[in-house]
């Protein structure tokens, strides 16, 4: 299957979207500003905690390999993320590249895997490779994009009626009508549940992965039919994108092996002073695992 590698553009973010390219001089930086991943002019790519080199993508990384060629198997230097994170070192011939967890059903499915698959620089200096599935999408046509700002709603969450949760221009609201409905100014409405004056009285995002608008009676008027997915979370996103998702963790610079599930740490969005804080609920900005 063919495809095309993305020119990294988002320099200074936390995230290297899937199967984008980062040049020598390009970095990531962590959400607190502490943590930076550069690629630099040796080819190494070498994250610091401030000043201090803390990390170097080398043959001592664990669940990672390289490889070191006698004749010019690079053509140039790379950071790259197409499933596996990729480092091409031209300077010294050299091809270090992560050992990702397998793909679900096989390796026939890899190439759908990567166009979902990033790579995040957390508060805490870990590296984390997340294949972040979309188990319902509003609209197909709209990606769900892991560099797009956005706000993650998590599971056991219920929704306060007539609360506006806005990013970028794009809206979702639990109408006092018991309509769900997310819209954009210009646009108008981008989809809804269509379930107003049905009685609809709750929308909750459930801890077994079903996004749910129940009546009074907590007779279900409308889901997601995602159920069975425990952890997934809404996502919304500037580009309209309105999504259920499911995350998988495929690597991690420390504290990872296969065996072992991370744990999602919610980090507030801390920059939205109209939606950060505990009432009616706390919006979140971006997400951390722990292992």
């Amino acid at each position: 299957m063919s495809y095309t590698m993305i020119p990294f553009t988002a320099n200074g973010g936390a995230i290297l979207p899937p199967r984008n390219v980062m040049s020598v001089g390009q970095f990531l930086q962590s959400p607190n500003k502490r943590f930076r991943l550069i690629f630099q002019d040796d080819n190494n790519c070498v994250l610091y905690d401030g000043g201090a080199a803390v990390w170097v993508a080398d043959a001592s990384s664990a669940y990672a390999g390289q490889l070191i060629y006698k004749w010019k198997a690079v053509e140039g230097p790379s950071v790259s993320m197409n499933y596996q994170m990729v480092v091409q070192d031209f300077k010294n011939q050299r091809i270090w590249q992560t050992q990702n967890t397998d793909v679900l059903g096989g390796d026939k499915y890899q190439a759908d895997a990567a166009v979902r698959t990033h790579l995040q620089l957390q508060d805490d200096g870990n590296l984390v490779i997340i294949q972040a599935n979309p188990i319902f999408t509003s609209n197909s046509a709209i990606p769900s994009a892991p560099e797009q700002p956005a706000i993650l709603i998590p599971p056991g969450t219920d929704f306060v009626v007539d609360q506006r949760y806005v990013v970028g221009g794009t809206t979702m609201v639990f109408q006092s009508d018991g309509n769900f409905v997310v819209s954009n100014g210009p646009l108008g409405v981008l989809w809804a549940t269509w379930t107003q004056n049905k009685g609809a009285t709750r929308a909750v995002m459930q801890g077994d992965g079903n996004f749910v608008i129940y009546d009074a009676s907590m007779k279900p008027l409308w889901n997601s039919g995602t159920a069975g997915h425990p952890e997934a979370y809404l996502r919304l996103q500037a580009n309209g994108s309105f999504s259920v998702i499911s995350d998988r963790v495929c690597w991690a610079r420390f504290g990872f092996t296969p065996s072992i599930r991370g744990r999602k740490v919610y980090y507030p969005n801390n920059a939205d002073p109209v939606h950060t804080g505990t009432a009616p609920y706390p919006t979140y900005g971006h997400i951390g695992w722990e292992f």
